[in-house]
């Protein structure tokens, strides 16, 4: 028996895997299990702790860059007014208080900020704003201390013609100087031309180029040369007189006949309340070019493109050889100027700005197209050329201001029959050669604003009241019904000019 039992617990120690079970070993796993769970609540504890602080630090972190990016706002609005006030009104003081005055408005008010710096860059016409701010951390403070985050955040605001900074820009201004300007109108509209050649062109044209033309007009447009005049005036009265004591240089019939040719000479016309009046060509002053290309901005390179000359009365000063427009004899003196970089020489112009004349706005209009036009640029030196149409990174830009009705056209040269300003006295017993002066100005608009030139035209009427046509003539003139402005007084007039200033040179901010 005692051999069976020990062939059958040999038996089951082979079932057994071979290995003897000692009494009571089931009893000692269990005990381990038990030590088993204890280690793993001890881990289970301390992971909680670790996530706990990695979500914390997370909603600490995220609360820093909420903040962070709040600033970022708040710097670069600053930096954009601050831009904006020293622009208009060059005075630094101003723009460091708006800066600050912006900043304060549109911070983060849930933590501590404050503005580090504000610092203008003339040369690279800039402003930059730093800010900082510290975050608390009350999650990640049980780890790294009661310190917090801190944060900064820096915005530029750069001075960027046409909302880039490689851009270049060509302006005509059209100004009127007629004797509705009397007074402080005349003064106003100096301040606003003034304040907007300040903003419009930089000191640093190395590389790219803002310039400014300006037109003065009034019943005819003042070339300020002879030579100038010369070269794109058609022919004059040379050969039909009504009378040998007329100071013709030949004598024919009909008094209203022309021959445009040269030299420049008197001639007798026969006006609208029938009285004969002697009359003599201007040497500085021009009137419509008409024919097929009255409306375009063809080169005067041909008889048939030449612009109109001008008669003024034979009793007029020998200084006054532009019916008005020119009174002494600085032949700057309401004088067109071409595309000019130099701040200065642009304000001296301006200054020289003087009452004169009737409006024939369908001149100063054709003539601020024809300063931006490349057809016209042999006309000028080449520092002051218009680039060709369309040129990548070129904005042409028309400003035409005026403070009444068209009411000024002529007939081969003198007022017209059927303007409808003037005495029959001053007027040729013809009408307008090509139409009155509003419809002119019209066809002028329609194609300078073409999509073959690219020009953006800006309209400016002044104290125009309740003058329907006039603010007709000049919203449909504009690219736009937001690029007309009406300007009832002073303020707002210079307030119009800084508004298209400012769409024209935009500021941005720097990336």
């Amino acid at each position: 028996m005692s051999d069976a039992t020990s062939v059958i617990e040999g038996d089951a120690a082979a079932r057994d895997g071979g290995r003897a079970r000692l009494p009571g070993a089931g009893d000692h796993r269990r005990g381990f299990g038990k030590d088993e769970d204890g280690s793993v609540a001890i881990m289970f504890a301390l992971l909680t702790v670790v996530v706990m602080s990695m979500v914390g630090g997370a909603i600490d972190y995220g609360r820093a860059v909420t903040v962070r990016d709040q600033i970022q706002r708040a710097v670069d609005a600053s930096a954009l007014a601050a831009g904006r006030v020293w622009q208009t009104e060059k005075n630094w003081d101003l723009a460091e208080a708006k800066a600050l005055e912006f900043y304060d408005k549109n911070k983060p008010h849930s933590v501590a900020s404050s503005v580090a710096s504000v610092t203008p860059d003339a040369g690279r016409n800039s402003i930059a704003i730093e800010a900082q701010a510290t975050v608390p951390t009350p999650f990640l403070s049980l780890v790294r201390g009661p310190q917090g985050f801190s944060v900064s955040a820096r915005g530029e605001a750069l001075l960027a013609v046409g909302g880039n900074s490689e851009m270049n820009l060509e302006i005509a201004m059209m100004l009127d100087v007629t004797g509705s300007m009397a007074g402080s109108k005349i003064l106003d509209l100096k301040a606003a031309a003034k304040d907007l050649i300040d903003i419009v062109v930089w000191d640093d044209q190395s590389e790219y180029t803002s310039k400014v033309a300006i037109v003065p007009f009034a019943n005819a447009v003042n070339l300020g040369s002879t030579s100038l005049v010369n070269s794109v005036r058609g022919a004059v009265k040379a050969t039909y007189c009504t009378s040998s004591s007329s100071p013709c240089t030949g004598v024919g019939s009909g008094n209203t006949k022309w021959s445009w040719g040269s030299p420049a000479t008197w001639f007798r016309f026969t006006n609208n309340d029938g009285d004969a009046t002697t009359w003599r060509v201007s040497s500085y002053c021009v009137t419509e070019r008409t024919g097929a290309d009255r409306y375009t901005d063809a080169a005067p390179d041909t008889a048939a493109r030449k612009v109109g000359p001008l008669y003024i009365s034979s009793s007029s000063s020998e200084n006054n050889r532009c019916g008005g427009l020119l009174n002494t004899s600085d032949v700057e003196e309401n004088a067109v100027m071409p595309l000019n970089a130099d701040k200065a020489e642009l304000k001296q112009r301006i200054d020289k700005l003087s009452l004169a004349g009737a409006t024939a706005g369908q001149l100063g209009t054709a003539w601020a197209w024809y300063m931006l036009s490349p057809s016209w640029a042999y006309l000028w030196p080449s520092a002051n050329r218009p680039q060709p149409y369309l040129t990548p990174k070129l904005q042409k830009i028309a400003i035409l201001m005026t403070d009444g009705e068209y009411n000024t056209a002529h007939c081969n040269g003198v007022l017209s029959k059927n303007s409808s300003n003037g005495g029959d006295s001053s007027k040729i017993n013809c009408n307008a050669s090509n139409a009155i002066a509003d419809t002119q100005a019209d066809q002028l608009c329609a194609a300078m604003k073409s999509s073959t030139t690219g020009i953006t035209v800006y309209t400016v009427g002044f104290a125009l009241g309740s003058n329907a046509t006039a603010i007709d003539t000049l919203r449909n003139c504009a690219s736009d019904t937001s690029k007309f402005y009406e300007a009832a007084d002073g303020a707002e007039l210079r307030q119009a000019f800084r508004d298209i200033a400012l769409q024209i040179a935009k500021l941005r901010l720097s990336q």
